[in-house]
């Protein structure tokens, strides 16, 4: 049936009304979606299958995830560098190729040496493919909302665990795991290539300006990272920010924070599995509803960044990192265990959105995808220890441990969080809004 020209033509304007930052921040959604459900969430349910299949051990399946946490480590700063040099559009498109080539090559797995190339190629892809151009994007075209958005685009990484990561568990049980890979490579391809055409890496292109409306500043207080509130706009270079004891403060916060995430990537639903003695319905419940709660979360942790302290607001969820993973290694009550999952996935949730804005405002976004990739090789090595001490206490028989060691842990994050303070602010890495 064909549709009016005159209501055409009013979705036309009222689209047109729309910021068209968050068509941008819609964008980075679907790709987190994509990328973080077939593979950051999705890949949980293809780890019994392979072990049974191939019969490898927890080890081998956890040192893959290692091995791509070191690879994503040390392409932060280069795809970040590929953001500034060549634009979100362009680095957004390789990744989607590189994501669905990576699917390609695991559903061909038959040996450890191209399981692990394939997963290497599903880290780099994903990284390119949504974090990393999304966060750039998000962080150049909004300044007064950067949290909100940040907030809506994490909404996907929830969304995709939420959704798309049971569908993946269906389709493997329906099917077997090496057609679930090969349809998430064409579905990332056929639906991923057309939305980056719709990608404008800033808002001067559009004769726009950040958040749609013009800069107003106000005064800025010391500790209170949570507002733009420079006359002049910060911009660190990479090598300023570095020298800066709030990188390091927040950088190795982050890492310790993230543990948390890359350990239960890996090993939730092993762990409740075998561990718990959970069945499969049982821990696909367990994870949809850490994921139900880390898919709403950053939006109210977007709402809540732009409004309070983020450096308080982040100490927070790791008390709740540290009561949520305690919890689940050391109860066996159905009820607890699921209540300590919907912890996690809050504390998660409102946390992500928060150091990815506090980022922005310390730094500034003129320089945020290289200092933002200088990040990703800090956290890199607790993402990489995570799953590999979680996967050999495991294979020693005490699975809990590495979970408890994983909890106490979290409790320095607080402190580091707590100390963080804005970096003093020179001419050097100070220039007027607007200018280039």
């Amino acid at each position: 049936m064909e549709v009016p020209a005159s209501l055409t033509m009013w979705i036309s304007k009222r689209a047109a009304r729309v910021f068209y930052g968050w068509w941008l921040v819609g964008i980075g959604v679907i790709a987190v979606v994509m990328t973080g459900g077939f593979f950051f969430h999705g890949f949980q349910f293809y780890f019994e299958p392979m072990r049974k299949q191939f019969g490898w051990s927890r080890t081998v399946l956890s040192g893959a995830a290692t091995l791509a946490r070191a690879e994503s480590g040390f392409l932060g700063p280069v795809g970040g560098w590929l953001v500034q040099k060549y634009g979100a559009r362009l680095v957004m498109t390789m990744g989607f190729i590189l994501f669905s080539l990576g699917m390609l090559l695991l559903g061909m797995t038959r040996n450890v040496p191209l399981f692990y190339i394939s997963f290497l190629l599903l880290s780099i892809g994903m990284g390119l493919g949504s974090w990393t151009p999304s966060t750039a994007l998000i962080t150049t075209w909004f300044r007064k909302n950067r949290a909100k958005a940040i907030g809506f685009m994490m909404f996907g990484m929830g969304l995709g665990g939420f959704l798309v990561a049971p569908i993946v568990a269906t389709i493997i049980n329906a099917t077997s795991w090496q057609t679930t890979a090969f349809i998430s490579a064409v579905f990332v391809l056929v639906i991923g290539l057309p939305l980056t055409r719709l990608i404008r890496n800033n808002p001067e292109t559009m004769n726009l300006v950040p958040d749609g409306t013009p800069f107003r500043p106000i005064n800025r207080q010391g500790t209170n990272l949570g507002r733009e509130n420079l006359s002049a706009e910060i911009s660190f270079t990479a090598r300023e920010a570095i020298k800066t004891k709030s990188f390091w403060l927040l950088s190795i916060g982050h890492g310790i924070a993230l543990m948390t995430v890359s350990g239960l990537n890996i090993h939730l639903v092993p762990f409740l599995e075998s561990g718990k003695g959970f069945s499969t319905l049982g821990a696909a419940q367990g994870l949809a509803i850490m994921m139900g709660a880390a898919t709403i979360a950053p939006l109210f942790g977007g709402i809540l960044g732009d409004r309070y302290p983020k450096k308080y607001l982040a100490s927070l969820t790791m008390i709740l990192h540290t009561l949520a993973i305690y919890l689940l290694a050391t109860s066996d009550v159905t009820f607890v265990v699921y209540l300590a999952l919907l912890v996690q996935g809050l504390a998660w949730g409102v946390r992500g959105p928060i150091l990815t804005a506090m980022r922005g405002d310390l730094f500034g976004p003129k320089n945020f995808p290289i200092i933002n990739g200088f990040t990703q090789l800090i956290t890199m090595f607790p993402q990489m220890l995570a799953p590999l001490l979680i996967g050999y206490l495991a294979d020693q028989g005490k699975y809990p441990m590495g979970f408890e060691i994983i909890a106490y842990s979290c409790i320095a994050g607080f402190f580091l969080f707590l100390f963080i303070q804005a970096p003093g602010v020179n001419r050097t890495n100070q220039r007027k809004f607007g200018a280039p």
